[in-house]
């Protein structure tokens, strides 16, 4: 099997039927030209160092040389090698919070956009660790189960909007039971849960939710994706554009706040910590350090075939076709 490293530079292999048009346009006109100096039998004499069908040959061997070196500037590899795979790494379920309230814009540009950043610049730096995404409002889910396909869950995280999920409201203890569900009860990984809400929760259970993690060793780091003084919630129609905002039943606009302590209690019962969200995205940092100060299991070890670089191979025979041709003499004085 081969591939290229950049396909990209076979583009130019383009030219080559052009030169060869070139090449032969040359070879009729010197022959043409030579018609006209004199006659054929009187070339040996009149024209004995001119000898076109050499000259061909060269620009021939020319043209063959200039196919390798552009085969050879697209970087072939040939899978010969084998080597062994050992990936290590925990297990994290992020529960992301997509209830009306993440539309506040306390935290710019708002908190479900500015969730969905930090998310993603934190998968950038994961190297071995399973990854579940778990979506999550009145009720939650497991969108994505456990990963090594970063790219996915990017895609599937983009696509979270708040809203999406039909009963409203916010469930924390439905989040950390399903995001528990995700994990495979036989992994020896650490199980970690990176909780993201605002920590409105208004169902009850999120402390006892906590506390059934604890006992099955898994860890929950909270973000508080809000700020202690809150904003109002936007309502939006289907152009994305703010038609007005939530209202209690009194007729005043909701405010939506931080409940640090909520968080700050899941946090703490299982082992983790809590960080609120600020703009520079400094607390994924701090989450990443400790994931990546845990144990961790080695759950895929496999053997592969490798692409080795070939370049070398059409390279060499580029260069020899070109020593061959400068060998080649353009004519030669032919006997009398």
């Amino acid at each position: 099997m081969i591939r290229f490293a950049h396909p990209e530079y076979l583009y130019f292999l383009w030219c080559i039927p052009l030169l060869s048009l070139l090449i032969w346009w040359e070879y009729r006109w010197q022959i043409k030209t030579m018609h006209t100096w004199a006659k054929e039998k009187l070339w040996d004499a009149a024209l004995p160092n001119r000898a076109p069908g050499r000259k061909l040959i060269r620009r021939i061997l020319i043209l063959f040389a200039i196919m390798l070196l552009i085969f050879s500037a697209s970087g072939p590899q040939v899978g010969t090698r084998m080597i062994e795979v050992i990936r290590e790494g925990s297990d994290i379920a992020i529960a992301v919070d997509v209830s009306e309230s993440m539309l506040a814009e306390d935290i710019t540009p708002n908190r479900m956009m500015k969730a969905q950043h930090e998310i993603v610049k934190f998968l950038g730096k994961l190297r071995g660790d399973r990854v579940a995404l778990v979506p999550f409002a009145g009720v939650a889910f497991v969108q994505v189960p456990l990963t090594l396909d970063y790219a996915a869950v990017n895609s599937i995280l983009h696509a979270l909007e708040p809203g999406m999920i039909p009963q409203p409201g916010t469930s924390i203890s439905a989040a950390i039971n399903q995001a528990r569900r995700a994990f495979r009860e036989e992994g020896k990984a650490q199980k970690i849960i990176i909780l993201i809400s605002d920590g409105e929760d208004h169902e009850e259970g999120a402390i006892e939710a906590a506390k059934e993690a604890a006992k099955e060793s898994v860890i929950i780091y909270t973000v508080g994706m809000a700020s202690p003084s809150g904003g109002p919630v936007p309502i939006k129609n289907e152009r994305g554009k703010v038609t007005g905002y939530k209202k209690e039943k009194s007729g005043g606009t909701v405010i939506s706040r931080l409940n640090e302590k909520l968080l700050t209690d899941i946090a703490r019962i299982t082992g983790g910590e809590f960080y609120r969200a600020t703009s520079i995205g400094g607390e994924f940092n701090k989450i990443y350090k400790q994931v990546a100060g845990l144990d961790k299991e080695q759950f895929e070890a496999k053997e592969y075939t490798d692409f080795e670089h070939r370049f070398q191979w059409p390279l060499a025979a580029a260069f020899l076709l070109v020593v061959i041709g400068e060998i080649i003499p353009t004519g030669r004085r032919r006997k009398k």
